[in-house]
Formats: C-alpha cells, sequence, structure tokens
C-alpha cells in the first residue's frame, strides 16, 4: 500500500491518475474514517471510566485518522489545482501563438503599406 500511494504521489499530476488510483484513495480515506470512529469510542469509553491513559490513545487515535483524511483531500485537491494549471498553461500557449500570428500578420500589412507608399512617390 505504502508503495502504491507513494507511486501515486510521485507521478506527473493528472486527473486520469487520480481516477486510476481512486480506489486506493477511498481505501485510504476510510481506514482514516475507522480510525476517528476508534478514536471517539476510545474517548468515550474512557469516560465511563475515567481513564486518563485510554482517552490519551483516543485523542491519539483519532488525530492520525483526521491527519489522514485531510492528506487525501489535500491530495485530491493538488490534483485538481496541476490539471487547471496544465490546461491553462496550454491555452496560454495558443493565445500566444494567436498574438505572434497577429504580429506577423501587421508586419506584413506594415510592409505592404511602406511598398505601396514609395511606388506612389515615384
Amino acid at each position: 500500500m505504502k508503495r502504491i500511494l507513494s507511486k501515486m504521489l510521485n507521478t506527473k499530476p493528472d486527473i486520469s491518475t487520480i481516477k486510476e488510483h481512486k480506489w486506493v484513495l477511498n481505501t485510504v480515506m476510510i481506514i482514516g474514517g475507522i480510525l476517528i470512529g476508534a478514536g471517539v469510542a476510545d474517548c468515550v469509553r474512557s469516560f465511563n471510566e475515567v481513564n486518563l491513559d485510554q482517552l490519551a490513545r483516543g485523542l491519539t487515535i483519532f488525530s492520525a485518522g483526521v491527519t489522514i483524511c485531510v492528506l487525501v483531500d489535500n491530495t485530491k485537491a493538488q490534483k485538481a489545482t496541476n490539471k487547471i494549471h496544465q490546461e491553462t498553461q496550454v491555452q496560454l500557449k495558443n493565445v500566444e501563438k494567436q498574438l505572434e500570428a497577429i504580429l506577423h500578420s501587421q508586419q506584413l500589412t506594415e510592409q505592404q503599406i511602406q511598398e505601396i507608399r514609395e511606388r506612389a512617390l515615384r
């Protein structure tokens, strides 16, 4: 599981990567949820017995589950942000090409105007 997660996190940012490894993220999220539930249950049991060690253990388990869920959520958000960034870069390159074409066309037009003026002066 650790290899799959590290491989998934180190691959190129692409939305298809998330879809391919969606089951991994969902499994890790479920594990985080189970840890959250186990931590809460441990805390509740510690109130009945007034056991501070059990309360501390429950809080630790709870915080581990929350940490896992936050990391998975951040991973999904980062992948989506990277995809948006790539799409924006592609759009900017297209706009740059269009602007270069317009500039080239404008330069050709200016050359033609200059030639017309030179012919008119002759």
